[in-house]
């Protein structure tokens, strides 16, 4: 069997509700751009696969064996997928029967959200319930008031639902961190937390944080945490053979992890594929899937209890829906929803309650500006009451002037 065209294909598909598309444009997280890539073989046979990532060339895909592709990572991951879907559709068996053993035919998957006001946090709560979800991961941001957040989300969910808080190194250290986190394991609703500070930077102090906290510590999977031994379970994500790799180090270490693998519904299904053959990816996977208004099949992912079946059809099991590609394809070229946005003018005011009445104000034109400011301790982190305002460009004198200021100034 030989590769005879190999196509990748630009989308931008919207965000499902209009609070996801604000978070994310600000955020500047995912955005709207899909490339999703097309495999024939000379039998006539077709194998899709899809990525959030920088588009990766396919065309020195043409003429290879694709079974020769399947563990070889450095092709990129939406055509490691493709090339996955093509070799079990050539031989009848599904992606897991081609990868290991699999010992489980569901796999737990969560919800996930970046940073929001906490009332579009909880409408995002909801929104998971109705489709069958029973975890949150959510970003924790420094100019949120996480406590406050979460307390609000825990009033709309049911007691058994968990969160995953994720705050990738804003708590910057152990002491700090601590603090944060006795407050937030005294809510039933939190299950976990992610990064609170990065591990790497005090191991030492990692190992006294998980020993001071109540609920386990997840981090970025890096071997050194193994050895010390300073976290409760890992994040492992990209391709197959360095996933399966990793896998197999933690399972060794009797560590949980959960797949973090981005993309549409046909990247959740490979996420089930490979979830179901990995002894330890025992907590919810995270594919963002759910945050698109398409997730590319004709049949969607169904979620029951927090948990996806993983399919049992050739390849990965779900047939890719052509008409959405067709209608959400755009040149390469095209900018994206979010890359308009970014090329308009706001200020991003954060404040906080300071002595008496007075506020604590910081403004800034852009996250990229006021992110760093948090990570080099320069504006206190997760105070109580802190809040993030978002200013658009009405046109007026005034925003003009205070924009112009702020540019001056550097922020």
């Amino acid at each position: 069997m030989k590769i005879i065209r190999a196509e990748r294909f630009a989308l931008n598909i919207p965000f499902y509700a209009a609070r996801v598309t604000r978070a994310n444009h600000r955020a500047q997280t995912h955005g709207e751009r899909v490339y999703v890539y097309r495999l024939e073989s000379d039998s006539g046979l077709v194998g899709w696969g899809d990525s959030t990532n920088p588009p990766d060339k396919v065309e020195s895909l043409i003429g290879d064996n694709p079974a020769g592709l399947i563990f070889r990572d450095e092709i990129g991951f939406g055509p490691q997928l493709a090339v996955l879907d093509l070799v079990g559709k050539a031989n009848d068996v599904p992606v897991h029967a081609l990868i290991g053993n699999q010992i489980r035919n569901r796999c737990p998957i969560s919800w996930w959200d970046i940073d929001m006001p906490a009332a579009d946090w909880c409408a995002e709560a909801r929104e998971s319930i109705k489709r069958g979800y029973t975890t949150f991961k959510m970003k924790a941001r420094p100019w949120r008031d996480i406590i406050a957040q979460t307390d609000a989300v825990s009033k709309v969910v049911p007691e058994d639902y968990q969160f995953d808080v994720d705050f990738n190194g804003f708590l910057l250290n152990q002491a700090r961190a601590e603090l944060t986190l006795h407050q937030l394991d005294k809510n039933p609703n939190v299950g976990m937390y992610e990064s609170p500070f990065y591990l790497h930077r005090d191991i030492d102090g990692a190992r006294i944080l998980r020993e001071r906290v109540r609920k386990p510590i997840v981090e970025h999977f890096q071997e050194q945490y193994l050895r010390n031994d300073c976290c409760d379970g890992f994040v492992i994500g990209g391709g197959t053979r360095a996933t399966i790799n990793q896998a197999t180090l933690a399972a060794a270490q009797n560590k949980p992890f959960w797949l973090q693998l981005v993309g549409t519904g046909i990247t959740a299904a490979y996420a089930a594929h490979l979830g179901s053959v990995l002894s330890h990816a025992q907590l919810p996977y995270i594919t963002c899937h759910e945050l698109w208004k398409h997730d590319l099949l004709r049949k969607r992912i169904e979620i029951t209890d927090g948990y996806m079946d993983v399919p049992n059809g050739p390849g990965l099991g779900i047939e890719v829906d052509e008409k959405a590609i067709e209608r959400y394809r755009v040149d390469e070229r095209e900018k994206t929803p979010k890359e308009l946005y970014l090329e308009r003018k706001r200020i991003l005011r954060i404040s906080w309650p300071g002595v008496g009445r007075a506020k604590r104000v910081w403004e800034f034109t852009d996250e990229t500006l006021y992110q760093p400011a948090f990570y080099q301790g320069n504006i206190p982190p997760f105070s109580r009451g802190v809040d993030l305002e978002v200013i658009e460009d009405n046109k007026s004198p005034a925003f003009k002037k205070r924009h112009t200021a702020l540019l001056a100034q550097g922020i």
